[in-house]
């Protein structure tokens, strides 16, 4: 199978790393260091699941690619139009484009542009950063990549899809109705992000402060409103399941969003809190935290983000 990896930063080089060590023609298309140096060294991974190293194709024009079969888009979430349109040469005729982004409104941005029938829903759980060019390390056991058809159903590509993850060692599940694993994780990093990025805090603090927590659990319950309020069966107990998981996460324990506040970087919060009150007002579900919590971090937003 011919496979594009749209971003290749960390979760999108290590996935194709994996395709690429299995066999699978492979592209990463990736921009600035990273990408140099792959071309000149190739791709470097370092994992409790085994290091390796492979020469890999790299590039940063899609073009150069041509049509491919599937495309695993791992950019960020306020990246989505733009890298979708840049994508456009890659997209033959049976090219599908599996989202492993943050968020639950990529795909809508994504079908806009390139065709809703185009596109898979999906999630991954991998820890995993580039502390170097050309170098994936892989900070943990988890390495999950969920996905499904956006309507629901099992398809028979969908199933081609699963059987070349699987091939390459990655423990995958193929989804009757993507949408409940979709904002199962959703409904985690968008509280989890939020209330982490506020408080410029990692988990501990905020468990063991009473009103930070309980404003966690707030900013869960309003998701989780949400989510029902569209039409997605989350468990009734999904928000206790929750909180009783981010007891568990080590003390030290960051957002993601808030490492990029930390460094200054462009945030997703658009695609987290935001979205939760972007689609709350959809469905008629007061979300009074997660708009606070956006409107504060908005601030902090680089005057360069559009």
């Amino acid at each position: 199978m011919k496979i594009a990896v749209m971003g290749a930063g960390a979760i999108g080089s290590y996935f194709g790393g994996l395709l690429a060590r299995a066999g699978e023609d492979v592209w990463f298309v990736a921009r600035g260091p990273h990408l140099q140096a792959m071309r000149e060294k190739g791709l470097r991974v370092e994992s409790p699941h085994g290091d390796f190293s492979i020469p890999v194709q790299a590039t940063d024009d899609p073009a150069e690619v041509g049509p491919v079969d599937l495309v695993l888009f791992t950019v960020k979430s306020f990246d989505t139009e733009g890298a979708a349109r840049q994508m456009l040469p890659m997209m033959g005729p049976q090219a599908v484009v599996l989202s492993l982004q943050n968020g639950v409104t990529n795909e809508e941005v994504l079908g806009r542009v390139i065709g809703p029938d185009k596109v898979l829903g999906g999630l991954c759980y991998i820890p995993a950063d580039v502390p170097e060019p050309g170098l994936v390390k892989h900070n943990g056991p988890k390495r999950d990549i969920i996905f499904g058809e956006l309507p629901g159903g099992i398809t028979g590509r969908a199933r081609a899809i699963l059987a070349v993850l699987e091939k390459a060692g990655i423990p995958t599940t193929l989804a009757e109705d993507i949408r409940v694993p979709l904002w199962s994780k959703f409904l985690f990093i968008s509280a989890f992000s939020s209330i982490t990025a506020l408080t410029r805090m990692p988990i501990g603090p905020v468990r063991d402060t009473p009103e930070a927590w309980e404003l966690y659990a707030g900013l869960l319950e309003e998701c989780y409103l949400v989510a029902r309020g569209l039409g997605v069966n989350l468990p009734d107990n999904a928000v206790a399941q929750t909180l009783e998981m981010s007891k568990n996460w080590p003390d030290s324990a960051k957002s993601s969003l808030l490492q990029d506040l930390e460094k200054g970087k462009r945030l997703e919060i658009d695609a987290l809190c935001g979205a939760v009150a972007r689609l709350g007002d959809q469905v008629g579900v007061p979300t009074p935290l997660s708009r606070c919590v956006y409107g504060a971090l908005k601030v902090h937003q680089p005057k360069t983000a559009s």
